[in-house]
């Protein structure tokens, strides 16, 4: 098994769990933020003003909000850029929707990503890194506008961006939340509660090496999973469709998934900074990582190791959970497979 590398020197910040929550509580109104309506206004608002404060340059123009119209709509994605020491490179980009699906407060799909992304931009001061890192905030990702040529995250890949390409994109969603199985309910166990999943490795073959000697901050488990697992559920779609390395980062669905009762007393606060503590972290080993385009055939550098996905479950796990879980503990793509089946059985509903 790889050896760990030590973590970055990343100082523990007591406070960040209650600045997450005030985030996600300043966003997650009862008025819900859907495109179109006057929750939406208010989270455009506040996003302006949040990316303004922070002292981000804008990423286009003077300003860091970037409109644009389709269906005869009208929207707005954000944008700020940290300055590296290199602005030849492509960026890194760190992003998530700030829309939500239903006139209701959606703490975690997706205002606890917001908050991560905000506190990740704040952690890394201007000319730390080799390449920039453009903060984007997505409009539109929920339905009717998913996978449209509505959808935020297409509109400013397509339109706004400034054609250096990316060098890997950071994506989040549904990230506040304990994975709880619905046979065990309360009695889930801690190490199945704190599962965060990384998806996306397979984009690039340095990514899978980088993540397995990347230790995770006790309050997550990280578990690298194949995108095909779950395909395309935000908004690393159009990264992934146009070959960027990313990295999607989700503990999936819950029971209160698109529903009223999604509020933010509900998210588990220090789950969430050990997640923001732990994307913080990475960033300056991406930075310093090549992730130029393979030279390997295309079957070969996007087809990851099932050992590489099997050792992350089996470090995130411990044998007494695998046994309660009636699972051996993954080898090969067969356990892989065996674990995702029952994570989904057990976490997804519909709608």
């Amino acid at each position: 098994m790889p050896t760990p590398l030590p973590r970055p020197r990343v100082p523990i910040d007591h406070d960040l769990p209650a600045r997450l929550e005030r985030i996600v509580c300043d966003l997650a109104l009862p008025a819900g933020r859907r495109v179109g309506h006057p929750g939406h206004q208010t989270a455009e608002v506040y996003v302006a003003a949040h990316l303004q404060r922070s002292g981000l340059a804008p990423y286009r123009g003077d300003s860091h909000a970037l409109p644009y119209r389709s269906g005869g709509l009208g929207f707005t994605n954000f944008a700020g850029v940290i300055p590296g020491r290199d602005p030849s490179l492509p960026p890194i980009l760190i992003g998530a929707h700030y829309d939500s699906i239903i006139d209701a407060p959606c703490a975690d799909d997706n205002a606890a990503a917001l908050a991560l992304t905000f506190e990740v931009a704040a952690a890394l001061p201007p000319g730390r890194l080799q390449h920039d890192v453009v903060v984007a905030i997505f409009d539109a990702e929920e339905p009717p506008h998913f996978l449209t040529p509505a959808m935020g995250s297409i509109r400013f890949y397509e339109d706004q961006t400034d054609r250096r390409g990316f060098h890997v994109a950071l994506i989040s969603d549904l990230i506040g939340h304990d994975v709880t199985l619905r046979s065990l309910g309360d009695a889930t166990p801690p190490d199945i509660r704190r599962l965060v999943c990384v998806l996306g490795a397979e984009s690039h073959p340095a990514l899978p090496p980088l993540l397995d000697t990347a230790a995770t901050p006790a309050g997550i488990g990280a578990v690298s999973l194949l995108n095909a697992y779950a395909p395309d559920l935000s908004d690393h779609h159009i990264f992934r469709v146009n070959d960027h390395p990313y990295l999607f980062f989700s503990c999936g669905h819950w029971e209160h998934y698109h529903r009223r009762s999604d509020t933010p007393e509900k998210l588990n606060y220090a789950k969430l900074a050990a997640l923001t503590r732990w994307v913080t972290e990475l960033i300056p080993r991406l930075d310093a990582t090549d992730l130029a385009p393979p030279t390997t055939s295309a079957d070969d550098a996007h087809d990851p190791s099932a050992p590489f996905e099997a050792r992350s479950i089996a470090r995130a796990l411990s044998p007494d959970t695998f046994a309660r879980l009636d699972l051996p503990t993954p080898l090969t793509r067969a356990g892989v497979n065996a674990f995702v089946r029952r994570l989904l059985a057990e976490t997804t509903q519909s709608s």
